[in-house]
């Protein structure tokens, strides 16, 4: 197909066929998948009209002559072969460019029917533009679902050859549909993307916008997959995440020289359980640079995502934070030509948002593959001392399930009481906090100890507190918590506080955090964290300062809560 009739397509308005056709089949109920049955209806009429059809009277008899495509007969005949005088009545209202046009680009704009959404139009051209697709390229689209990807590269370079594959059916079958309008260099096929011919095809170019948080028995073929691959990837495990196993079937389809793309979860780039698999793509060279893309870019999640390039020899990781580069829209943010530009710009110029990090600077940040770690303004630190230095013991809360919870609260007072993240607010632990009618031995070493300091795991922003204990009185924390026993003859457990609180250690505790939608705190960064130290004396007269106005927040509080009471009873006291 010509670059300039494809271009023109994409402007076509075309949503009045998908409408028209898909209210008439809701209307009739007459297929499972309404809009796979669109298509299919609009390829009829389409294949009519080129074929000079004024009148479609007998449209099974033009599907079992004419279209001699296997695949495409049984789609479109199931499509129609029930109630088509009803639909045909529709044929002459369209012109074979909108038909063509709705066959090409149509999306679910008629609500979720199918179990694999497409990828958006925008990553769709991001992607298609950093692969920089050539001449006589061989491309491939792993999982291509509806094949989005590959129209949205075919449109920029004709003179490449593009293969796409899909597990499920419909999907499937409307790739290979649309592929046939594009032209002969272009095939889509049915298959587990980790059968792809016992993985003996290589490509210039890769793209794969792979499901997000499977889990390794949800894979199909992934785990055969995962044998062949053994020796190639000693580090990949059953208990890897899915993204890099999809990120390794992406290295095992590249051709030498070539270059790969996939979009994968952000927590993938940071868990500790991927650290060894992500050291071993850093190290290889095959990491050349990871996207923070923003939020809601997808119709059916909001989280937050990372693009990963992959290609070979590469010395340093480019790292790019796009997470504010995009189009805000009323269920769902777009890339704009112009954020797609600024990414560019972003590739080969550093600046705030951009930079290379080289495998040394990765080794020491545990190979944490966000770019989030390492464009966070560096936080200068006078006199700083690792937090590791200071403190005796560091802890997470007591791994409690609710049902366990359940058992064991008490509606009345006793010594044993139980510290909820909840209960934590403005920097102050509640003064009731619920009861426990005992706690179990093996739970007894996470119970606190007076003065220690409770700073969240999860969440921004982040919570601190320091506990105190009296006498004969038992705390259990929680599992959201770390819990920091201090050596106060260095460090003072408020002073701290106060400068976790204070607008630089809010900032250092950013730097270390990885996570988007959620940050996350892991303790090995958090024991690293240097920490600014004076005399203490200083830390004792900044501590009786933070306390005293914390006092003060106090007596505050109860005035507020006395006035609201006030306002509650103003109209009993008019009364009197």
């Amino acid at each position: 197909m010509d670059i300039e009739v494809l271009s023109k397509l994409k402007t076509t308005d075309y949503n009045k066929v998908g409408e028209s056709i898909f209210d008439k089949l809701k209307e009739l109920r007459c297929s499972p998948d309404i809009f796979a049955g669109s298509i299919a209806v609009a390829y009829v009429f389409y294949y009519a009209k080129s074929e000079g059809i004024i009148e479609l009277t007998d449209p099974l008899g033009l599907i079992n002559n004419e279209i001699k495509d296997p695949r495409i007969h049984r789609f479109v005949r199931d499509a129609v072969a029930f109630g088509w005088e009803n639909i045909s009545s529709l044929y002459g209202q369209f012109d074979d460019e909108s038909l063509k046009a709705y066959i090409l680009h149509a999306s679910e704009f008629t609500g979720k029917t199918s179990r694999n959404e497409p990828t958006p139009a925008s990553i769709c051209r991001l992607a298609s533009t950093l692969l920089n697709i050539q001449p006589g390229d061989n491309v491939a689209d792993l999982g291509t679902g509806r094949g989005g990807f590959i129209i949205e590269a075919y449109s920029n370079c004709q003179e490449a050859s593009y293969y796409g594959n899909e597990i499920y059916t419909d999907d499937s079958m409307i790739a290979h549909l649309r592929a046939t309008l594009l032209g002969s260099n272009v095939t889509v096929v049915q298959e587990d993307m980790f059968n792809m011919d016992n993985l003996e095809q290589r490509f210039d170019k890769v793209f794969s916008n792979y499901p997000f948080g499977l889990r390794i028995r949800d894979l199909a073929g992934g785990l055969d997959f995962l044998g062949r691959i053994e020796n190639d990837f000693p580090d990949m495990t059953k208990a890897t995440s899915s993204d890099w196993i999809f990120n390794a079937l992406l290295i095992t389809c590249m051709k030498k020289g070539g270059k790969a793309i996939g979009i994968m979860t952000n927590g993938s780039t940071w868990n500790s359980i991927d650290k060894p698999i992500r050291e071993f793509f850093v190290r290889k060279g095959f990491v050349e640079c990871l996207i923070a893309l923003p939020d809601s870019l997808f119709d059916y999640t909001q989280i937050p995502t990372t693009m990963v390039v992959f290609s070979s020899n590469n010395k340093s990781v480019r790292m790019i934070d796009a997470q504010e580069m995009f189009v805000k829209g009323r269920r769902q943010n777009i890339l704009s030509s112009e954020n797609i530009d600024e990414i560019l710009r972003c590739y080969s110029e550093d600046s705030k948002v951009s930079k290379n990090v080289s495998i040394e600077d990765l080794a020491k940040n545990d190979f944490v593959l966000s770019p989030i770690r390492y464009l966070t303004e560096n936080v200068a630190v006078e006199n700083g001392v690792p937090l590791a230095s200071m403190i005796k013991t560091i802890t997470r809360g007591a791994p409690c399930t609710a049902a366990e919870l359940d058992e064991i609260v008490s509606h009345e007072s006793t010594s044993m009481q139980y510290l909820m993240l909840a209960n934590i607010k403005d920097g102050i632990i509640d003064e009731e906090l619920p009861y426990l009618t005992k706690i179990d031995k093996r739970y007894e070493k996470y119970c606190l100890n007076d003065k220690c300091l409770l700073l969240s795991k999860n969440g921004y922003p982040f919570k601190v507190a320091v506990a105190r204990v009296k006498p004969g009185k038992k705390i259990l924390a929680n599992g959201n918590l770390y819990v920091i026993d201090l050596d106060e003859t260095k460090l003072n457990p408020y002073y701290l506080k106060a400068y976790f609180e204070s607008e630089q250690g809010i900032a250092a505790l950013r730097g270390i955090a990885v996570g988007a939608a959620i940050p996350n705190i892991a303790v090995e960064p958090l024991k690293k964290l240097m920490i600014p130290i004076v005399s203490l004396d200083q830390q004792r007269k900044i501590a009786d300062r933070y306390l005293a106005t914390l006092d003060e927040i106090a007596v505050l509080k109860l005035k507020i809560a006395k006035a609201t009471n006030s306002l509650k009873n103003i109209l009993e006291f008019e009364k009197e």
